[in-house]
């Protein structure tokens, strides 16, 4: 009876999980076809151009791809348990479909069929590992965004916006907000501080450093996939204004990822980026290579899912043959 019902449950999560990608798919669909305004598709036109933007979108796939092993190294090292690796790159790269969903958690509840396909991982630890990885990822962002950026941002805002009395009395009043809500749920903060604490308890600093400097890598990829598309698109960068394009992507990367339903940062990032790149850079181009990336990004993320089907069937024909 026990073993019926962990089939059916299995089955259940295999049929939501297909589900969920073809909803995810339809969601990218419609995105694509009421952005696509005022964007220049006679790059396409050119076969160098075309490769080398091709080129770009398996590059961002193939980051993915490192991402689920980096995520299933992360697992076993808060777990103890190892998931089989085409369970963990298929399952991370058909989650990381959900992303595109409105709400931005089905991504983090489709990794828990790593749980319910692997004896003794609990959905908790599976969940955790998100949880840092998430915070892993935004801390590399905003090093990078601050880093490479900070200069540019700081004197747009000095420059260009100001400081006017709106914005004081906003960021007092959030700030007061969060002190009430600090306080007034205090104790629940803290059982979660003490969670967090005997979770990480055997995680060992030199873990975290290993798993943070993948990310700071996927990161930077990304980044770098923008700049090289603005570039293929016709902009001409120098070297110190490509080291601040990358860095304010990565500063509307994270306002993208920090703000809850937007789903992939849709409409965020692209709002951020206008806002600091526009008066720096051609703004025709802009839009154009803002775009062109968001479809190499879902181009990027479609691949990734490929290759883990492909890395699947040629392990399991490797262990057939053995």
């Amino acid at each position: 009876m026990r073993l019926l019902k962990s089939i059916d449950i299995k089955k259940a999560a295999s049929w939501a999980g297909s589900l969920l990608m073809v909803v995810s798919l339809g969601f990218i669909l419609r995105r694509i076809l009421q952005t696509h305004g005022d964007v220049d598709f006679t790059v396409f036109s050119n076969p160098v151009i075309l490769a080398a933007l091709l080129s770009v979108a398996l590059l961002e796939g193939t980051g993915i791809v490192f991402a689920s092993l980096n995520y299933r190294a992360l697992v076993k090292n808060i777990s103890g348990i190892r998931v089989k690796s085409p369970l963990a790159v298929t399952t991370y790269t058909v989650s990381n479909l959900y992303k595109y969903i409105p709400g931005g958690v089905m991504y983090v509840l489709g990794r828990n069929k790593m749980a319910i396909d692997t004896d003794n991982l609990s959905h908790g630890k599976v969940a955790f590992a998100t949880f840092i990885e998430g915070a892993l990822f935004a801390i590399a962002a905003g090093v990078i965004a601050v880093a490479f950026s900070f200069e540019h941002s700081a004197s747009y805002i000095r420059d260009e916006v100001g400081i006017p009395i709106g914005f004081i009395i906003i960021v007092t009043t959030a700030a007061l907000t969060a002190g009430f809500l600090v306080y007034r749920f205090r104790n629940r903060i803290a059982a979660f501080y003490r969670n967090l604490r005997n979770d990480t308890r055997d995680i060992r600093w030199t873990v975290l450093i290993k798993r943070f400097a993948c990310a700071f890598v996927l990161i930077f990829l990304w980044a770098f996939s923008f700049l090289a598309t603005l570039m293929l698109l016709g902009q001409n960068v120098t070297f110190g204004m490509g080291i601040t394009v990358m860095g304010l992507y990565m500063l509307s990367w994270v306002a993208g990822f920090l703000t809850p339903g937007a789903p992939s940062g849709l409409g965020v990032r692209e709002v951020v980026m206008l806002m600091f790149m526009a008066n720096t850079l051609n703004e025709g181009i802009l839009i154009s290579a803002m775009f062109m990336h968001r479809m190499l990004t879902v181009v990027g993320d479609v691949s990734a899912y490929g290759m883990a089907l492909a890395y699947a069937q040629v392990r399991k024909r490797i262990r057939n043959t053995e």
